[in-house]
């Protein structure tokens, strides 16, 4: 049976791969993107619902699941602190929220590795609290992913994590699997087929090259 699907974060690298992605795949018949203005693209199985504010965007429509890929950095934010948290954090949470409210049963979402509520390190700090957030809203599936560094060919100049990189694919010999630099389709390929597995409770991937060869 095929599903609505819809993608939040769908500009940015694993967002817009897992839209490629799920445009070409039966399982989805149609294919929601919540984003603040249009992508230029058109397909007979997209609709997008654009507006400024992302959670005005969203409609009293119910669908099958939802991918959240919403993310910036600090260097895209120019060093505000409050603009990373309300992508990061809010605009998460805000999406669960209704997701919640219309009986969504299926929530994943991208968050990272190290994120810790109680974390000293800012990053980490505000991704252990979206997860936390999300988790107290006791959505019906709610898939957790934290990839390791991502590479793939971003718009967007990232230079810290370029050097990460470069540093993880020279030590990756040594690394743990969960630890080594990720393919940016690996992630969106697991993120479309966690989709797929409705059962309940909260699931945190740590090994996530399994989930995407599945």
């Amino acid at each position: 049976m095929s599903k609505t699907l819809l993608i939040a974060g769908a500009t940015g690298l694993i967002g817009s791969t897992a839209l490629q992605f799920a445009l070409k795949d039966a399982r989805f018949s149609n294919v929601i993107v919540v984003a603040r203005r249009p992508l230029g693209i058109t397909h007979p199985k997209l609709t997008e619902w654009t507006h400024n504010d992302l959670l005005q965007a969203l409609r009293n429509e119910r669908v099958d699941a939802v991918l959240c890929c919403l993310g910036t950095t600090i260097g895209n934010v120019g060093g505000d602190q409050q603009k990373f948290i309300h992508v990061d954090k809010d605009l998460v949470v805000g999406l669960g929220r209704w997701a919640k409210a219309l009986g969504v049963p299926v929530f994943c979402v991208v968050s990272a590795i190290g994120a810790d509520a109680g974390s000293r390190v800012f990053y980490n700090r505000v991704k252990g609290e979206m997860e936390q957030e999300l988790k107290a809203l006791a959505l019906p599936v709610l898939h957790v992913f934290h990839p390791s560094i991502l590479t793939g060919p971003r718009v967007e100049k990232r230079t810290g994590e370029r050097i990460g990189i470069a540093l993880g694919k020279l030590l990756a010999p040594l690394l743990p699997a969960r630890y080594k630099p990720m393919p940016h389709d690996v992630l969106a390929k697991a993120l479309l087929q966690a989709t797929q597995v409705s059962m309940g409770g909260t699931h945190t991937y740590l090994s996530i090259r399994a989930l995407a060869a599945d």
